[in-house]
């Protein structure tokens, strides 16, 4: 079994514009891009300014674009058998986006909506990780936040799925409760579920990238053409983020522990 089973383990950009993009998240982020070994894959490996691979980049396909939906991240969950996870989301409710497929010499994977409309996927990989979990770097991606109309409901769907319990939970007030998620006797957690907040266009995963200096990076948001839309907001335990959107429209947010 994969260090990674049953949690995020890669993350992808789907953008309008993909070399604007590049320059944005190198400048906020420090992110390196390589082009994926195969020329015939337009595909763009995204890097920590540390050299380690984290996630991808391409084009936002046409078709998407034509639907209305916008540039966006989508995170990625390591399992050992992707197929079944399909058949289990579409018993949960959900909806299969991109069926079970296979990247030669890479995995098996596929695309789904949790039952509130959520993106996320699925991996396989042909060669499972048995190395130590990544800790904390710049430009690491440290938590995954999900955002939806009924939170209990999320956080049953995705438990069902993934075997995810609560951690713990936080008071919001009128907008309701912050539930922190992980795997079962691990005390780090993975991220956190709460109640979509007025003006949210739509059900989604956010996920927050590693920075040193939070001031700083807003400076650099702004500088590149992005906006700072919540924040910045001081962290349970230390630490302060901000909630951005990139140029073509991306969500994301980065938390500075400094």
């Amino acid at each position: 079994m994969s260090v990674f089973t049953n949690r995020w383990s890669w993350y992808e950009l789907l953008s309008s514009d993909p070399e604007g993009a590049k320059a944005f998240y190198r400048a906020v982020v420090g992110y390196q891009f390589q082009p994926w070994p195969d020329p015939a894959m337009a595909y763009t490996l995204v890097q920590t300014p540390g050299g380690r691979a984290i996630g991808g980049m391409m084009q936002l396909p046409a078709e998407v674009t034509a639907a209305g939906v916008p540039s966006h991240w989508i995170g990625t969950i390591e399992v050992e058998d992707v197929d079944a996870v399909a058949a289990r989301v579409v018993a949960l409710g959900g909806k299969v986006m991109y069926p079970p497929s296979d990247i030669p010499n890479v995995g098996r994977f596929a695309n789904f909506a949790d039952p509130q409309g959520a993106a996320f996927a699925v991996m396989s990989p042909k060669q499972a990780s048995t190395e130590p979990l990544p800790g904390p770097e710049v430009g690491g991606i440290c938590w995954a936040e999900l955002w939806a109309p009924a939170p209990e409901a999320a956080l049953g769907f995705y438990g069902e799925l993934f075997g995810w319990v609560q951690q713990s939970e936080m008071p919001l007030g009128e907008h309701g409760t912050y539930h922190i998620y992980g795997v079962p006797n691990d005390p780090n957690g993975l991220g956190g579920i709460a109640k979509l907040m007025p003006g949210q266009p739509a059900p989604a995963w956010l996920f927050y990238f590693i920075v040193e200096g939070i001031e700083a990076a807003m400076e650099r948001i702004r500088a590149a053409g992005g906006q700072v839309i919540v924040g910045p907001q001081e962290v349970p335990g230390g630490g302060r983020f901000v909630i951005g959107v990139d140029p073509q429209g991306a969500a994301f947010a980065v938390l500075s522990v400094s």
